[in-house]
C-alpha cells in the first residue's frame, strides 16, 4: 500500500473535474482561482495595468501642476489688465500689461508644455477683463496607451467693483497752476488742465467700477490757496455761524477810510447904537403962544431941518433904513428950568425944545469854516484816506452772496462802486502758539483747546467762535507809511467755490473742474482744515456726510490732497487769518519768523485730525518734491508724486483703483 499512489490519485481524482471546469474560464480568472504555483504568472499579468494606472497617475499629476500654474497666470493677467485700464477703456497698453503678467507667472516650456495662448477680452459695457489660457502638455507614460499629450485650458475673469464711496478733492489751485509741465510724451500742459483732465479720468474709474451695482459714489471739492470758498455753504447752513448774521453786526478790516470836509456855517449879528442930543432956542423972548406954537411946530421953517411933526409927548418916531434904524424923541420945553406948561403969560423967557436922535445900525457877518469827519454829510467834500483797522457794518455785505439781494456800497472808495461778498472767510478766534497736537478731543494749541479756528467739528456759540466775511474790495495796507498800495492784483485771492458731498454726473464734474481759477498762495492748513470740516461724520455737515446711501453697505471714506508747491506764508497778504503783519492772530508779532514753522505745525497737525476720523488721506506732489511731510501727512502707502502730466494721471488712476475693489469673479 503506497500512501503516495493513493494521495496521487485521490488528488487527481478531484482536479480532473476542477481543470475541466478551468477550461472554460477566461486566464486571469483561472490564475486568480487557481492554488498552483502562479504569483510569477499573476505578477506578469498585472505590469501593464500597474504601469497604466501609475503612468496616469504620474501625467495626470504633470497636467494638474501645469493647470494650477496656467490658472494662476490667468488670474494674474487679469487682473493686471484690469488695474491696466483706464477708466472703461480696455487699451492696447492694458492688453500688453496682462500678457506681460501672464508671461511672468507662466514661463515657456514649463513642464515641456507647448502652444501657450493667452487671449483677454473686454465686455462692452462692461468692467470686466475676460481672459483664457491653454496649453499642450506631452504624457509621459499615458503615451504608451494611445495618449501621447493633454491639452489643458483654463478661464479666468476679472473686475473691479465699487463699495459705497465718499472722495474729498482738496485741490491746490494757487497761481502757479497756470504754468505749463511736460505732458510725458514730448509736449506740455497747462498744470490746471492736467489736473482737470486727472479728475475727469479718476471720475470715470470709478463709474466704471460701480456700473451694475447700487453702490453710491459721491463727491467733494475743496479748492484752495490762501483761503477757501465757504461762505455760501455756512450762509445756507446757518446765518448765525457768521458774524453779520444779525442786523447792524461790524467787522474790523485792515482797511482805509475817507475823511471828509464839512463845512459849518456861523451867523454873527452885531448891533452899532450912536445917539444925539440937539436944544433947540427959538428967541430969546417968546410968550406962551408962541413957545406953544414953536412946540407945536407951527409956522415951521423949512430951513431948520425939521421936516416931521414933532411929538410933545415924547413917544419915539422911528424910521428903518435897511440894517439903519433912527429914533427921534422929543421933549418938552422947559423954561427957566421948569416943564411946560407951568409957564405963566407972565413969563418971558427963552423958549427951548430937545430933541434925542437914536441911531441904530445893524450889521450880520457870515463865516464858514469846516471840521474833518469819517463820516459824509450833505455838501462833504473828499479830504484824505486815512489808513487802519476800522469796522464797517457787514449784515448787508454778508446777504449779498446771494444775487436776489443789493450789492453795497463799498466803505473804502469814494466814487459810489459797490461790492459783494465773493464767499472766502476769516477765521474764527485761534491762539498764537508754538505747539500742535491731534488729540482725541481735537487739536490743541500750546495745549489749549480755545485755538477756535482748528476745531473741525464745533457749532459757533459766540463772536469769537463764528466765521467773517472776507471783503476782498476794502483790504488795503501801509507800506512805508506815506506810500499806499492795495491788496488786489495778487494780495487778495478767493478761489473757486467749494462743494459738500453729493452724487455728480460727469457732465457736472467736467462743469465744475473747467471752472478752477488758479490765484494765490500755498497754504495748505487751509485747504485740509476745511477739508476735514466737510467730510468729517462728527462736524458742521454730519447730516449731508452721514446720510444713508440707500443700500446695506458700509461708506469708504477717502480724501485727495494734491499740490503743486510746498507750504508758504506771507505776512503782508490777505489771508484767511486777515493781515499777519497786522492782526497777528498766528504768530502775535509783526514779521515773525515763526509764521511758517506754526503754519506747518498746524497742517501735519489737522493731518492727523483727518485720519484719526477714519478717512484715508491720499496725497500728490504735482511736480514738486514728495517732502518727508507730506509722507507723514498721507495715510499709510498713500503718497505719489507726478512730475508730468501722464504721471498725474497714473497717480489719480492707481488712488482710484485702489478705493475700488479689484477681485476674481471667475
Amino acid at each position: 500500500m503506497t500512501i503516495r499512489n493513493t494521495e496521487n490519485q485521490r488528488l487527481e481524482s478531484i482536479a480532473r473535474p476542477v481543470a475541466a471546469a478551468d477550461v472554460k474560464r477566461p486566464v486571469l480568472s483561472r490564475l486568480l482561482a487557481s492554488k498552483r504555483g502562479n504569483v510569477l504568472p499573476i505578477l506578469a499579468a498585472s505590469i501593464l495595468p500597474m504601469a497604466a494606472m501609475i503612468g496616469g497617475a504620474v501625467d495626470m499629476s504633470r497636467a494638474y501642476m501645469v493647470k494650477s500654474r496656467i490658472q494662476h497666470a490667468c488670474d494674474a493677467g487679469v487682473l493686471a489688465g484690469r488695474r491696466a485700464m483706464a477708466a472703461s477703456t480696455y487699451s492696447t497698453a492694458a492688453q500688453n500689461q496682462a500678457q506681460d503678467f501672464f508671461d511672468i507667472n507662466y514661463k515657456a516650456g514649463y513642464n515641456r508644455t507647448t502652444n501657450v495662448v493667452f487671449t483677454t477680452s473686454n465686455p462692452t459695457g462692461s468692467s470686466k477683463v475676460l481672459g483664457s489660457a491653454s496649453t499642450i502638455m506631452p504624457t509621459t507614460i499615458m503615451g504608451m496607451f494611445g495618449k501621447p499629450s493633454l491639452t489643458i485650458a483654463v478661464s479666468c475673469e476679472a473686475e473691479l467693483n465699487l463699495t459705497n464711496t465718499d472722495t474729498t478733492f482738496v485741490l491746490d489751485v494757487t497761481g502757479s497752476m497756470l504754468e505749463t509741465i511736460p505732458n510725458g510724451s514730448g509736449g506740455s500742459i497747462v498744470k490746471i488742465t492736467a489736473l482737470r483732465n486727472s479728475v475727469m479720468s479718476f471720475y470715470d474709474t470709478l463709474a466704471n467700477a460701480s456700473s451694475g451695482s447700487n453702490a453710491r459714489v459721491r463727491y467733494s471739492f475743496v479748492p484752495y490757496s490762501t483761503n477757501v470758498n465757504v461762505g455760501e455753504l455756512l450762509y445756507d447752513a446757518n446765518q448765525q455761524w457768521l458774524v453779520g448774521g444779525n442786523s447792524g453786526e461790524t467787522w474790523p478790516y485792515q482797511t482805509r477810510r475817507p475823511i471828509w470836509s464839512i463845512p459849518v456855517t456861523e451867523t454873527n449879528t452885531s448891533v452899532d447904537t450912536q445917539s444925539s442930543e440937539v436944544l433947540e432956542t427959538y428967541g430969546t423972548t417968546l410968550n406962551i403962544a408962541k413957545c406953544t406954537d414953536y412946540g407945536n411946530n407951527v409956522n415951521f421953517d423949512q430951513a431948520t431941518g425939521w421936516n416931521f411933526r414933532p411929538n410933545p409927548q415924547g413917544s419915539p418916531i422911528v424910521v428903518q433904513n435897511g440894517n439903519v434904524k433912527t429914533t427921534t424923541t422929543y421933549v418938552q420945553h422947559t423954561h427957566n428950568g421948569q416943564a411946560w406948561p407951568n409957564w405963566t403969560s407972565s413969563n418971558r423967557r427963552t423958549c427951548v425944545r430937545k430933541k434925542t436922535t437914536t441911531v441904530e445900525t445893524t450889521t450880520t457877518t457870515t463865516t464858514t469854516t469846516y471840521v474833518l469827519s469819517p463820516t459824509w454829510q450833505s455838501g462833504a467834500t473828499f479830504s484824505y484816506w486815512e489808513y487802519g483797522q476800522f469796522s464797517f457794518p457787514v449784515d448787508a455785505f454778508l446777504r449779498s452772496i446771494k444775487s436776489a439781494n443789493p450789492a453795497v456800497t463799498t466803505p473804502s472808495e469814494t466814487n459810489g462802486s459797490t461790492s459783494r461778498w465773493g464767499g472766502c472767510i476769516e477765521e474764527r478766534d485761534t491762539l498764537a502758539a508754538s505747539n500742535f497736537a491731534s488729540t482725541s478731543s481735537g487739536i490743541t494749541a500750546d495745549g489749549s483747546a480755545n485755538a477756535h479756528d482748528l476745531n473741525i467739528d464745533a457749532v459757533p456759540t459766540s463772536t469769537a467762535t463764528k466765521w467773517r466775511p472776507y471783503w476782498e474790495d476794502v483790504y488795503f495796507y501801509r507800506n512805508d507809511g506815506t506810500s499806499i498800495k492795495n491788496y488786489g492784483g495778487g494780495y487778495t485771492a478767493c478761489p473757486s467755490k467749494a462743494t459738500l458731498l453729493a452724487t455728480m454726473t460727469r457732465d457736472q464734474v467736467q462743469t465744475y473742474v473747467n471752472g478752477l481759477v488758479a490765484v494765490g498762495g500755498t497754504y495748505h492748513d487751509v485747504g485740509l482744515l476745511w477739508g476735514a470740516r466737510l467730510a468729517s461724520p462728527q462736524g458742521l455737515f454730519q447730516s449731508t456726510v452721514n446720510a444713508n446711501p440707500g443700500n446695506a453697505g458700509s461708506v469708504s471714506r477717502h480724501m485727495i490732497f494734491m499740490t503743486d508747491g510746498q507750504l508758504t506764508s506771507y505776512d503782508f497778504v490777505a489771508s484767511m487769518y486777515g493781515v499777519e503783519m497786522y492782526d497777528r492772530r498766528v504768530t502775535g508779532g509783526s514779521n515773525d519768523p515763526t509764521q511758517l514753522e506754526r503754519q506747518r505745525r498746524r497742517y501735519l497737525a489737522i493731518c492727523e485730525a483727518i485720519k484719526s476720523k477714519g478717512i484715508r488721506l491720499w496725497v500728490i506732489a504735482f511736480g514738486t518734491t514728495l517732502t518727508a511731510d507730506m509722507q507723514t501727512c498721507s495715510s499709510s502707502g498713500s503718497s505719489f508724486t507726478a512730475s508730468n502730466s501722464s504721471q498725474l494721471n497714473t497717480a489719480f488712476q492707481n488712488i482710484a483703483k485702489q478705493i475700488s475693489e479689484l477681485r476674481l469673479t471667475k
